[in-house]
């Protein structure tokens, strides 16, 4: 007998538990801690003569998930490179251990009518593209309203305790010289070591492809040669991160989306189909009445499992479909071919028109694990009509 997705929620939960339970006996920090400790180390470090010399401005500031935007009282000139170096995260639940670190909810906005910008790391460097009166705010996860950082009102902020420190830096040249100089003066639980790391070798996105701007720019996509070519690899702990790539393309009968992936290691063990276990690898199609499907990869549900994401807002756009889950193929290069539009009717319902664009995704928010994948020869077919995504 199939075993009821209610059930099945209810003894994912329990898992989750017992596994929180364990870890209570040694817990797993969020990243760096924030607090006093943090704060005298950072403000000693950009008061340090020789650190101090390569700063135009800097700030320390304590960010908490019930405000909004903080002004962080630095004026930005375009093209200005910014170093963000934070501490600590938020909870939303201790007990069953599920919180994020800064890494992922530090977002940037210069001006009022800016565009908000991501820090893709607890340690990084961002080139700002516009000017003016520099904000900041930490966030969950989750919904803006638009890319000038409203809030949504249908998802409120609630929900999640903790703090975030940030040290935001202005350079007055290249945050690579600064960053050179505030490692000689010291560090504070590896920030400043990383932030040097990163701004000697970043990770761009691969080419043509760029990271959904809900979610924000990551480092977990890269440019990468597999065995047989081209290929983008995927490395994702602890964090989550969406990349697309435009492709107007219309859906037919005929159009199939073909791609061939290998995937080394699942961020989950537990079926993916509950918010806390919601970690997950997979490709995906993104159609022009702005509902995608997407094609993962489960550690525990069965191949053609098709269900809603459980997360808000994208429960509204977004449905899974389990293509692969059996532990054998692991670690195998495989090649993959879907009807696109006979999905689209079995998972969702009447078709849409157009495809509009191809996504990665990856996420390991929840379970703070890891995830390793590669994908390569990815396309889009209608007879012989074809378009090359990778």
């Amino acid at each position: 007998m199939a075993e009821k997705p209610g059930l099945r929620a209810l003894m994912t939960l329990g898992r989750v538990a017992v596994r929180a339970l364990g870890r209570s006996l040694k817990p797993r920090p969020l990243g760096p801690a924030a607090g006093q400790p943090f704060e005298r180390t950072m403000s000693s470090l950009i008061a340090d003569p020789g650190v101090a010399a390569s700063i135009r401005e800097a700030r320390i500031v304590v960010l908490r998930p019930e405000q909004g935007w903080l002004p962080a009282g630095i004026e930005i000139a375009p093209g200005d490179e910014v170093t963000v170096l934070a501490a600590g995260g938020f909870w939303a639940s201790k007990p069953l251990d599920l919180g994020f670190g800064a890494r992922i909810g530090v977002w940037l906005r210069a001006g009022e009518a800016g565009a908000i910008l991501k820090t893709p790391s607890s340690a990084a460097t961002v080139r700002m593209e516009g000017g003016g009166p520099l904000r900041i705010v930490a966030k969950p996860p989750g919904e803006w309203a638009d890319e000038r950082g409203t809030f949504d009102p249908a998802f409120p902020r609630g929900g999640v305790t903790g703090e975030i420190g940030a040290c935001v830096i202005v350079w007055k040249g290249s945050a690579l010289e600064g960053l050179e100089a505030m490692a000689r003066a010291g560090d504070y639980e590896g920030l400043v070591a990383d932030a040097l790391s990163r701004a000697r070798n970043p990770v761009a996105a691969p080419v043509g492809w760029r990271y959904l701007w809900r979610l924000g720019d990551g480092e977990i996509f890269r440019d990468a040669a597999s065995e047989h070519g081209h290929a983008i690899c995927c490395h994702t702990a602890g964090d989550v991160g969406i990349l697309q790539f435009p492709a107007d393309f219309p859906l037919t009968e005929k159009t199939r989306l073909r791609w061939r992936w290998k995937v080394d290691k699942l961020p989950c063990s537990l079926p993916e189909d509950i918010q806390p276990t919601h970690d997950y690898l997979s490709i995906a199609v993104e159609f022009d009445n702005g509902q995608d499907l997407t094609y993962m990869w489960s550690s525990s549900l069965a191949e053609g499992t098709i269900f809603r994401c459980p997360l808000p807002y994208w429960d509204q756009v977004e449905t899974h479909w389990v293509l692969r889950s059996n532990p054998g193929h692991l670690g195998r290069w495989l090649n993959e071919e879907q009807p696109l539009q006979a999905d689209y009717v079995k998972a969702v319902g009447a078709a849409p028109r157009r495809i509009v664009k191809v996504w990665l995704i990856a996420v390991s928010v929840f379970q703070r694990n890891e995830g390793i994948c590669e994908y390569a020869d990815i396309e889009l077919v209608d007879g012989d009509k074809v378009l090359k995504i990778l």
